[in-house]
């Protein structure tokens, strides 16, 4: 019952994960266009004759770019709220992978029956459930990447 709640815990936590990495890349693309329209507005007042003339050149880009600034600094502070939600998330996951593989241990059932025959059931088992997850990261991977990864992680974890 409690590895039910936990893996239903964990399921939201990706969920929840996957869908604050694709906020992290839009906010990322969005730091980057104004970067590069920032660099564009400097190089637009850069002037060879600027010593020269009496009066500000570009002064409607100099404003534009005081503006997209102060537009990245909240984005950077944006983007580091989410690396702090993100760091939340890994914290949590891996704190429930432990759990559950510290619990699964403790709920697995003792067998106790000395036969090489028993060994080689749970081998074939353990192979078994390697596989079906295997299957299941399959249909990930076109579908959704990186949950497909954070799967394939949590197979090579048990192992």
């Amino acid at each position: 019952m409690i590895n039910d709640f936990l893996r239903k815990y964990q399921e939201e936590l990706i969920s929840d994960k996957i869908q604050l990495k694709e906020d992290m890349d839009l906010l990322e693309t969005k730091i980057n266009e104004e970067n590069k329209f920032l660099i564009l507005l400097e190089e637009s007042n850069e002037s060879y004759f600027k010593e020269f003339t009496p009066r500000d050149i570009n002064a409607k880009n100099n404003e534009k770019a005081a503006e997209v600034r102060l537009t990245l600094q909240d984005l950077n502070s944006k983007m580091d709220i989410l690396n702090q939600k993100m760091k939340f998330y890994d914290g949590r996951l891996v704190e429930i992978n432990a759990l559950l593989n510290n619990t699964a241990v403790v709920n697995r059932p003792a067998i106790e029956n000395k036969n090489s025959n028993s060994s080689v059931d749970d081998v074939t088992s353990d192979l078994d459930n390697i596989k079906v997850s295997l299957e299941n990261i399959k249909n990930y991977v076109v579908l959704d990447p990186y949950r497909a990864k954070i799967e394939l992680e949590k197979i090579i974890s048990t192992i």
